[in-house]
């Protein structure tokens, strides 16, 4: 079976980081390695991280991109799989993606998406049904008009990723989206909605919808047009 390499980059991500590596250890799937590339964290995030992971990578990078790539470089397994820190798993999701790369030639998967449910108790219902319609239409539209992946759970193929030379450090928001579209160039990429992930709603919760729709809604759709990207704040 196909070792995974499981790749969390963090930045004060003390609050987060201890329920995503405990849901990482209750994988039904134990054949990857844990690697946590922290941004020089000023809060516990380093300590707590140190009890569950396999390997802590301290450095500085410029963007999350950059911190991913930093991360991928330690990484020994056939295909990296990018978490972020406050992004929880079905307990077979690892098991999942090692049977598709088994059982397909793919250079990329695409999982299904969801809201942490201990984020949306924090929000109105109305809030947290239009949150819930945001997500469902971008997983269909990911799935149906538009392949590409999110960062917040990223299985790539890491031969593919290092064909494709990785994230690009440069772009400060949907990088994830502009990997997506180079690596669909040099393989196949593939839907699997068995395989899901939650992430957490506090982009909206902190920056408000209009702006975060601004940023990443604007940015997905120039470069869906392949239009330049104009330069926004970075969510880092």
């Amino acid at each position: 079976m196909r070792k995974l390499s499981v790749i969390i980059p963090t930045l004060n991500e003390e609050k987060y980081i201890k329920s995503a590596l405990e849901n990482l250890a209750k994988q039904t799937y134990q054949n990857f390695e844990s690697i946590l590339k922290d941004g020089l964290s000023t809060d516990n995030t380093v300590e707590i991280a140190e009890e569950y992971v396999d390997l802590v990578v301290s450095q500085k990078d410029a963007s999350i991109g950059d911190a991913r790539n930093q991360g991928a470089k330690h990484a020994k397994g056939d295909v990296l799989v990018f978490l972020d820190a406050d992004t929880t798993l079905d307990k077979n999701a690892l098991d999942l993606i090692a049977e598709d790369f088994n059982q397909y030639d793919i250079m990329l998967l695409l999982p299904k998406y969801g809201l942490r449910e201990e984020d949306t108790r924090l929000i109105s219902r109305t809030r947290r049904q239009v949150g819930r319609f945001m997500v469902g239409f971008e997983n269909f539209w990911r799935k149906y008009v538009d392949k590409f992946c999110g960062g917040m759970f990223m299985p790539v193929d890491s031969y593919a990723f290092k064909r494709v030379g990785g994230f690009d450090r440069r772009v400060r928001c949907c990088e994830d989206i502009e990997l997506s579209y180079r690596l669909r160039k040099v393989g196949t990429v593939l839907s699997d909605y068995r395989v899901k992930a939650y992430f957490s709603f506090r982009r909206f919760i902190l920056s408000g919808y209009v702006k975060t729709l601004h940023n990443y809604g604007l940015n997905a759709l120039r470069m869906h047009l392949h239009l330049l990207q104009p330069e926004f704040e970075s969510f880092r």
